[in-house]
């Protein structure tokens, strides 16, 4: 018997296990904590930038004509050998039809409010996916669900977040990956869009000493920036594991240029994805259009995965939001 797998080799990798030719890795195992690629060019890919965790095709489709791929470290985004990461076109995805996009995000859009509803709706599981999340929220979500609840409602609207992990054996169900007899570490993660006034929150939260091992970069659809990292191309590691015998293991990275090639993606899909489905000159398209062109993209990475609390920080942020809402309101 002859296979011709066509790069589709873990078909045939199920088939020879099924006959007991193939040991098969543990039902539940991950190799790695993002969804990998099919391709055998891929086989010794182990490193990603965190912005695509929840738009795995979105990075594949990008990356497919690179003639490298990181492997160890993520090193310069801009080295030729990895390619050139604004190797994209939009149009390529799938999306769902207009009809279901607008019974999951609202017939229609009266206020940003609406919008931060249904970013709490996702949260709560009442709807399946948002234009930067193809699938529902997962359970290593849970630790900060309440939190992100509270931000989400204060319009500190997030598209992508993992809680802090400080050495979880390798087989556990939740965060664990990797080889058997290992252990995980995460720092804790949060991404989101917000208005001008609400990253002023933001910066002012990380200027206080009890956050000080916070790091934050935010940027604008114009590319205005703002960041305490020390250079622009920094590089920081947010998942790592130990395992017997090998060097550690560093999969998922926040890298500062790739975010600033990440955020024209993020913001076109304000448009491409929720705005589109509204007809022209109407109160819903104009709403969205405000907050494509007016709030920033932020990321923050809470860097002490041993006691650092995302969640407080979180918390803060949505009490900052909400009085300034309230006092808003008294004043008018």
């Amino acid at each position: 018997i002859h296979f011709y797998p066509l790069n589709l080799e873990r078909s045939v990798t199920k088939i020879l296990g099924g006959l007991g030719l193939a040991t098969l890795p543990e039902k539940g195992v991950r190799q790695l904590p993002w969804k990998q690629s099919c391709s055998t060019r891929r086989q010794k890919e182990d490193v990603r930038p965190i912005f695509w965790a929840n738009r795995p095709y979105s990075y594949l489709q990008r990356t497919v004509s690179w003639d490298e791929f990181p492997n160890g470290r993520w090193g310069d985004s801009q080295s030729p050998a990895y390619g050139d990461l604004y190797d994209y076109h939009l149009m390529g995805l799938k999306s769902a039809s207009v009809r279901d996009r607008r019974r999951m995000w609202g017939e229609e859009v009266k206020s940003e409010d609406c919008v931060f509803n249904k970013f709490t709706e996702y949260i709560e599981g009442k709807i399946s996916r948002l234009p930067w999340c193809e699938t529902g929220i997962l359970l290593e979500t849970v630790p900060l669900k309440k939190s992100l609840l509270r931000v989400n409602q204060a319009g500190f609207l997030t598209i992508n977040s993992q809680p802090r992990v400080n050495g979880a054996r390798s087989d556990d169900k939740i965060v664990g990956w990797g080889e058997a007899n290992g252990y995980v570490y995460q720092k804790a993660y949060i991404e989101f869009f917000a208005s001008p006034e609400r990253i002023k929150s933001v910066v002012a939260l990380c200027e206080r000493d009890e956050y000080k091992t916070v790091s934050y970069h935010a940027v604008n659809l114009k590319g205005d920036q703002l960041s305490n990292y020390e250079t622009k191309t920094a590089v920081n590691a947010v998942t790592w594991g130990v395992f017997p015998g090998r060097e550690i293991i560093q999969p998922t990275v926040v890298d500062m240029g790739s975010f600033r090639v990440w955020k024209d993606e993020a913001f076109a899909l304000w448009a491409t994805q929720w705005m589109s489905i509204y007809q022209k000159g109407s109160r819903s398209r104009a709403v969205l259009q405000g907050i494509h062109e007016n709030y920033y993209l932020c990321n923050i990475v809470e860097n002490d995965f041993i006691v650092g609390d995302l969640n407080k920080f979180m918390n803060e942020l949505a009490a900052t939001a909400t009085a300034a809402a309230s006092t808003e309101v008294e004043q008018k």
